[in-house]
């Protein structure tokens, strides 16, 4: 039996999937992102290509690359939270490494994908995947394809600009929504307003989120503030999206959406208030199926239809 192999590439992990013509996966793996430079990524992602070829029939790799890549060239343009990969044709890179067809794509559009063929978007025509970790990314499907763009930059609700002052995401946009509600935004903020700073520079991608939450639990009134500020902006940004766009189905996912309740109350609270009463009726706001591997099951999966010559996107 033959299987492809899915890669999620994160600002904080890269995840690999060997998967079935079903989207089951046979085998997983999870390892940290290296910050210091492309080699050591690069490095990592050849060593569990040799794994998987090893192990099992590999047909195809699929790849999901954070921030803006050219899918007919296979180059990551601007790799978000993994500054190192810009500008690298990663297809050349793997195909001449291991003569196996590779194709890429924007992390969270394979992500889409993987909820659309596979988990809570099954039977929706028209839906937005949004993933909330250390980016925040969107795909859309209309009329049962990825809309793409039209030059591959679409879903990018990260950088929606909300406020006029606060910290700077990776992108340069001062108070977005990623420099508000991304994990390391939660983080940052909640260090300075704890030591009494001002609420403004660099987004520090390497304070995590989980200390908030934590704290938050606890009964911390400055973390419960910080993550309510986040939901809350989240919701007022997929209010907006949902009034531009008026899907059946938002699916949201990511390793943030495990918080909750926390995260989801002042969401929804928000959502509720500025979503147009008419695309709000028929809009479900829900939590992602498959997890982690959402992306990695999207991205293999991404291969067959590539290779069957199924045309999934418009």
């Amino acid at each position: 039996m033959d299987y492809t192999m899915g890669i999620d590439i994160g600002g904080t992990k890269i995840l690999f999937a060997a998967v079935d013509k079903n989207g089951n996966i046979l085998e997983k793996d999870i390892v940290p992102t290296p910050t210091l430079d492309s080699k050591q990524i690069i490095n990592i992602i050849e060593r569990y290509i040799s794994l998987y070829v090893g192990k099992y029939k590999i047909i195809g790799i699929g790849m999901g690359v954070p921030g803006i890549s050219d899918v007919e060239k296979g180059i990551a343009i601007y790799a978000g939270n993994v500054p190192s990969l810009r500008n690298l044709n990663l297809v050349k890179l793997f195909y001449d490494k291991f003569k196996i067809p590779v194709y890429i794509d924007n992390d969270v559009r394979v992500a889409t994908l993987g909820e659309k063929w596979y988990g809570a978007g099954r039977d929706c025509e028209t839906m937005i995947c949004i993933t909330l970790g250390t980016g925040i990314g969107s795909g859309i499907i209309l009329k049962g394809k990825l809309w793409r763009g039209a030059n591959y930059c679409a879903g990018e609700i990260g950088t929606l600009k909300l406020k006029d002052s606060g910290l700077t995401s990776n992108w340069g946009i001062t108070g977005s929504l990623e420099a508000i509600s991304s994990g390391p935004a939660i983080g940052t903020i909640y260090e300075k307003i704890k030591n009494n700073v001002p609420v403004e520079g660099k987004v520090n991608t390497k304070i995590p989120a989980s200390i908030v939450f934590e704290d938050a639990k606890a009964g911390n009134t400055k973390a419960l503030k910080v993550i309510e500020d986040a939901g809350r902006y989240l919701g007022i940004a997929i209010a907006g999206y949902v009034n531009l766009i008026n899907p059946q189905m938002v699916i949201i996912g990511g390793g943030l959406a495990d918080a909750g309740d926390m995260i989801f109350k002042p969401l929804l609270e928000s959502y509720n208030k500025y979503a147009l009463c008419e695309p709000k009726k028929i809009c479900k706001i829900v939590r992602a199926e498959l997890g982690n591997y959402a992306g990695a099951i999207g991205a293999a999966t991404m291969v067959r239809h590539y290779l069957n010559k199924n045309v999934f996107w418009i």
